[in-house]
């Protein structure tokens, strides 16, 4: 696709929610002049390199890979070090305060000013936006809900980040595939998933895998699963295939022989026992 560079700043248009996902290619001769929007900015730096001055602190270099936040009215600019490509996500003060937690959780992006994101981070946050440039250009029922849940979703993925060494070394990304895993072990991961995600061979992964979490990837993800199962039938409010479904598994008889070896009996029975156990700690208080 043919992507139209430019040679000053894009004008941004927010709609009535107050969300814009926007995209600024910059051409060879790129220029700003310092400038304060009416919104809330946050920049990912998806190819290219730059230098952001914010009020007057020095400069800051963000190479491809980097986001920065840019609160509204905040004086800025910016200097292409190599022609760069910008993702942008654009987002009214109203769009903070219709949610409790938004504004906290932006506060803290602020304050920390720019992060580098190693490799599964980059590109979880370019897989939510391309999403949410799909559900901008095409008009269809629940858009405007999905691109505000998808904007939430990135600013939290970047509050969760740590800051990443310079260095992206190999065991960081690794650990960066282990946190995703633990907040999203119900998709359908796979030992090769997780080694794509994180840049390495199979063998690579594998073993370093076991030196951050002491387990091998399937028993981390067995184990996240079950234990959340484990949750869940607890709670009594789902099915036992209710309970499969929500962690992950695809087979029944797969997620019984797994919660036996676990748990020491299967998942209505292990149930039952935990009942009983309760019912006689009750008893005796």
């Amino acid at each position: 696709m043919r992507r139209l560079k430019v040679s000053q700043p894009i004008a941004v248009s927010l709609p009535p929610y107050g969300v814009a996902f926007a995209e600024s290619v910059h051409a060879t001769d790129f220029q700003m002049l310092e400038r304060k929007d009416p919104f809330h900015k946050v920049c990912y730096v998806l190819a290219g390199r730059i230098a952001c001055r914010v009020e007057n602190e020095a400069a800051a270099i963000m190479p491809a890979g980097s986001v920065f936040f840019l609160s509204e009215g905040e004086s800025h600019h910016l200097q292409d070090l190599e022609a760069s490509t910008l993702l942008l996500l654009c987002l009214r003060q109203d769009f903070l305060t219709n949610d409790p937690d938004l504004p906290a959780l932006w506060a803290g992006l602020a304050e920390r000013g720019h992060l580098e994101l190693n490799r599964p981070a980059r590109e979880r946050l370019e897989l939510l936006w391309r999403r949410a440039m799909l559900e901008k250009s095409h008009a269809q029922i629940g858009g405007a809900i999905t691109v505000r849940t998808l904007a939430a979703q990135l600013l939290v993925l970047l509050a969760r980040q740590q800051r990443a060494p310079s260095v992206d070394a190999a065991h960081v990304r690794v650990a960066a595939v282990a946190r995703e895993l633990r907040e999203t072990f119900y998709d359908d991961w796979t030992l090769d998933r997780g080694a794509a995600r994180a840049g390495l061979s199979r063998r690579r992964f594998t073993d370093l895998f076991r030196t951050l979490t002491g387990r091998s990837f399937s028993d981390e993800l067995n184990t996240l699963r079950l234990e959340h199962a484990a949750h869940l039938l607890r709670g009594g409010e789902h099915s036992i295939l209710g309970v499969m479904f929500s962690c992950g598994f695809r087979d029944l008889s797969h997620f019984y022989r797994l919660f036996r070896e676990r748990y020491g009996a299967p998942p209505k029975r292990w149930l039952q026992t935990q009942v009983e156990v309760r019912k006689r700690r009750s008893r005796r208080r």
